[in-house]
């Protein structure tokens, strides 16, 4: 034996003391170990200390070997069930888990990174919005700034600086601010409008015509537009048929743009937008990007005008993606991911607890465990 303290061998017993220590359960039965732990009294420093143990750490009550057993049970079970198994209390359970999390991801390493994401998530009232930038290659979360905009992502073009990383393209919606800073701070990579968003930002639009045309129509008018927002959103072979037409998804989407010209035009006009993306080159999807823009123009639609504007200073970057093919789907589901984390968990306290957790997130084969 050896002085915890100075590590000398000139050490004599002192008596003992008596301690307890959770372990690994058997089944369901809690397993406590009692021991009796020597004191030691250093003849070289003239400390008097309990003996090191190899199976706990000093001061804590519970063993390694359960330690490890409760961060592999935070992977699928919710802290709460990982105390009652065990016998831990919850913020014992937290506090273990933290700390494992904590040693992981001190740093998040930029280096490789060659293509990004970047989006918003709401958490709630209370928190409001965090940024989250993703590395799109291997799924991690290599950011996540309080708030949204600009000062949430002053850390994380801090920190790509001094990795010296060599962004190639990063991957936003049509939100102003984030695609001013990639452009900003980002000047040689490639900036790619998400097109599932782009196609969003449309349907949006044909559903605020939509409402127009409805307060504008007469009762029968009004009839025909009522509850065809959702069959408007659609995709066309997802429209499902019928022998009743008054329950025939493309009798009742028909009967609606018939009664509306500005409504039939928007909707194809959308449904053109849409299969862009389908176009097996760029120089193919610029013609028809300008084509499409070159009629909006010259519909006379509100609507259709506005987007022209926005899709001619869009052009480039919505174009982008013939060469990254890349996009915000994963950071979407990383987004559903978090939000099903927060509603197990009931939500959380602590800050850098939901941090720590979101970062292992692309690691755990559970990640909807709160």
């Amino acid at each position: 034996m050896v002085c915890p303290c100075c590590r000398s061998r000139h050490v004599i017993r002192y008596g003992h003391a008596t301690r307890t220590f959770k372990t690994l359960p058997v089944g369901h039965k809690k397993i406590e170990l009692v021991i009796d732990i020597p004191r030691l009294f250093c003849r070289a420093c003239g400390a008097i200390r309990q003996a090191r143990l190899d199976f706990a750490d000093p001061k804590k009550h519970y063993t390694r070997s359960l330690e490890r057993f409760v961060i592999d049970l935070c992977r699928v079970m919710t802290i709460a069930d990982v105390a009652a198994l065990t016998g831990l209390s919850w913020d014992t359970v937290k506090e273990i888990d933290k700390a494992y999390l904590r040693g992981q991801y001190t740093s998040v390493s930029l280096a490789n990174v060659r293509y990004i994401a970047i989006d918003e998530v709401y958490l709630g009232r209370k928190r409001k919005y965090i940024t989250i930038v993703m590395d799109l290659q291997s799924g991690r979360v290599i950011h996540i700034g309080k708030g949204k905009g600009k000062n949430a992502l002053k850390p994380f073009w801090k920190r790509l600086k001094h990795s010296k990383a060599k962004i190639l393209a990063a991957a936003t919606d049509m939100a102003s601010g984030y695609m001013a800073e990639v452009c900003d701070h980002l000047p040689c990579a490639d900036l790619v409008l998400d097109h599932f968003h782009l196609v969003k930002w449309l349907n949006d639009k044909l559903s605020l015509l939509r409402r127009q045309l409805y307060h504008q129509a007469d009762v029968l008018g009004k009839e025909v537009l009522k509850g065809s927002r959702y069959l408007l959103l659609k995709a066309p072979q997802n429209l499902k048929p019928h022998e009743d037409r008054t329950r025939d998804e493309r009798a009742r989407l028909q009967a609606a743009l018939e009664l509306n010209q500005p409504l039939e035009t928007a909707y194809y006009m959308r449904e053109r937008l849409r299969l862009l993306f389908d176009c097996n080159t760029v120089e193919q999807a610029q013609t028809e990007l300008e084509a499409w823009i070159g009629q909006a123009q010259s519909s006379g639609i509100g609507i259709l005008m506005e987007a022209a504007k926005k899709l001619t200073v869009w052009k480039p970057f919505i174009l982008n993606w013939y060469t990254h093919r890349i996009s915000t789907s994963k950071l979407e589901v990383m987004n559903r991911k978090i939000g099903m984390l927060q509603r197990r968990a009931c939500g959380y306290r602590d800050d850098e607890y939901l941090k720590l957790r979101i970062l292992h997130l692309h690691k755990s084969t559970y990640a909807l465990t709160g």
